[in-house]
């Protein structure tokens, strides 16, 4: 399905002389997406998604279709010392037609203007041609002042977005050189802080350490007090993982898309605080929200399985385990719940298969041992299992002891041994470890569910749910029928008297700043009043004008292109375009039938 108002921003090339300089124009587009993200209306296709399509010279209909966007942005980044040259262009994905394109060369020093503007332009020639949407004044703030520290924030975002162990570990180091060189570089604490979550969540490092450092970066963007989606998002997070405050989760995470309504982590996250205490319903409209945003997600795809898991719904979630590994085969937190789905379905000897196919990255012995274990308690099989057990609980010590201790507790509860299962929970809910969010829905575990003291432990660990409901925030300006009668007459004598539609490079800004109201506003009034969008508005003048031209006699030596551009069109194609659309012939079949 494409969304008519929706845009993919393509990872602009890195065409400086210096490969090392990936992560600037890497760094660069995602920028880009995020201050796209924060136009209500508008979808943006999310990083991952977008990059995806990185080195790959993809037919832009075809990148349409597969993520759903009717825009492309595409574009290159030359950086050589303190210079910056950006090439960009914006790409209807229906017919290959080229909407806006622009070259600008700039210090490096206003790279944050530069976003912004580009930001603020890509979004206007969207609204202009699909219809209205809310545009802020600004898109982008300076996040620091220190250009070096903000190199090193992209390439420590360049390397925590790899989403393995060694990587993310190497981008908290370079985020963490950032903040010593700004100690105020807030987004780069919030980063940070993401990080270590990021390896206390998948059990690649003790919790409560991970968490304690991560939580002293958070506190260091809390005391410098901006208001950055970011940060909303990390909080929201914390207080999921580390606090089990599940209320609180969500009051930070809409809060976080509430400034950025694209914010596909943020939907991701609420999908996880709600689908834990078993609110299916909420649950499933932010993964379906945060996939339609970024369906090339490896982590998308792995939380849509989760839910079919515990749903119970086998073939999609078979479907969405296999395309998660396809996208990224290293997705390790991955492979033991896809053990837990296939012994859901008693399907142990594929668990066999997939384990023996786990990339040998860090963690896949672990992982691998965690599989199979499953895959024999599941069939009865005590030697093979209990051979199993002693290798991982010699695990319990080392970095993944918290993953190794929770696929113990479904090891014990398929062998029947319920009390031993429990002992593993009381450990884990003592170490306040967060994988124990996971044990209330579980449909493998249902064997523990009438048990009083599985029952009491629940009740610690989902103390502070969620009832927060999501309300839809209105988009529509606050203007009355007087004012929306006086900017209508107005338009009228602007377009039939002053003949505004014969710029060329008429906008919708232009536009507003001559009826002296804001660009929200007469987008507003075009599209839900007047019922078309700009470009609509503009072209049916446009129109007209070409008409009256072809039929005069004395332009019979013109050709009919040179008095489509006379009439204010900008080029043929939207020309010829619209002309068919609203008159349905062709320009030289209707000049025909004029006689």
């Amino acid at each position: 399905m494409i969304y008519h108002k929706s845009i993919a921003v393509l990872p602009f090339d890195n065409i400086s002389s210096d490969p090392e300089n990936e992560y600037f124009s890497d760094g660069m587009t995602e920028e880009l997406i995020n201050a796209l993200s924060k136009v209500e209306g508008l979808k943006v296709t999310a990083r991952t998604s977008s990059f995806a399509f990185k080195n790959k010279k993809e037919d832009v209909r075809i990148i349409g279709n597969e993520l759903g966007v009717a825009t492309v942005l595409e574009g290159s980044i030359r950086k050589s010392g303190e210079k910056i040259r950006i090439t960009a262009q914006l790409t209807r994905t229906d017919n290959g037609f080229h909407i806006w394109s622009e070259n600008y060369d700039r210090q490096l020093h206003d790279i944050f203007h530069l976003q912004d503007e580009i930001s603020l332009l890509i979004a206007d020639k969207i609204r202009e041609n699909f219809g209205h949407m809310v545009i802020e004044d600004q898109l982008v703030d300076a996040p620091t002042e220190n250009i070096e520290a903000y190199e090193l924030y992209l390439k420590g975002k360049y390397y925590l977005n790899q989403f393995n162990p060694d990587d993310i570990k190497k981008g908290i180091s370079l985020l963490e050189e950032s903040t010593k060189l700004q100690s105020d570089f807030a987004l780069a604490h919030v980063n940070i802080h993401y990080g270590f979550n990021m390896l206390a969540a998948g059990g690649l490092m003790p919790v409560k350490q991970a968490l304690d450092i991560g939580k002293s970066h958070l506190d260091r963007a809390i005391e410098i007090g901006y208001n950055l989606p970011e940060y909303y998002h990390s909080l929201g997070w914390h207080r999921l993982n580390e606090d089990w405050d599940f209320a609180d989760a969500s009051f930070n995470l809409l809060k976080a898309i509430e400034l950025r309504p694209g914010y596909a982590d943020a939907h991701q996250k609420l999908f996880i605080n709600w689908v834990l205490q078993g609110k299916f319903e909420e649950a499933k409209g932010h993964i379906d929200l945060a996939y339609q945003l970024d369906p090339l997600s490896a982590l998308n795809n792995y939380f849509y399985s989760y839910y079919y898991y515990l749903t119970e719904q086998f073939q999609e979630c078979k479907t969405h385990f296999e395309k998660t590994f396809e996208i990224n085969p290293t997705f390790l937190v991955g492979y033991s719940i896809y053990a837990l789905a296939l012994v859901n379905q008693k399907n142990e000897q594929k668990i066999f298969d997939v384990a023996d196919i786990i990339p040998e990255v860090n963690g896949a012995v672990v992982e691998r041992q965690i599989m199979y274990a499953l895959a024999y308690s599941s069939l009865g099989d005590q030697p093979k299992t209990q051979e199993c057990m002693v290798q991982l609980e010699n695990m319990l010590q080392g970095e993944s002891g918290e993953r190794v201790r929770f696929f113990l507790i479904y090891i014990e509860v398929l062998s029947g041994n319920l009390e031993a299962a429990l002992v593993h929970i009381e450990e884990g809910v003592a170490n306040h470890e967060p994988l124990m969010t996971l044990l209330k829905v579980d449909p493998l575990l249902k064997p523990l569910r009438s048990e009083s003291k599985f029952q009491d432990i629940i009740k610690k660990v989902f103390a502070k749910s969620d009832d927060i409901k999501q309300s839809t925030p209105s988009t529509v300006p606050a203007i009355d029928s007087e004012e929306v009668s006086r900017i209508v007459s107005l338009l009228d004598q602007l377009m039939s008297n002053e003949r505004m539609y014969l710029e060329s490079d008429l906008s919708l800004r232009h536009l507003a700043e001559a009826v002296h109201i804001h660009p929200n506003k007469l987008s507003w009034i075009l599209n839900d009043q007047m019922g078309k969008n700009f470009n609509e508005f503009v072209n049916e003048f446009r129109l007209h004008e070409f008409q009256q031209k072809a039929v005069d006699p004395a332009n019979k030596h013109l050709t009919l292109l040179g008095l489509a551009y006379e009439s204010g069109f900008r080029s043929k194609s939207v020309f010829n375009d619209f002309f068919k659309k609203n008159t349905g012939l062709t320009p030289k079949a209707w000049l025909k039938d004029q006689g």
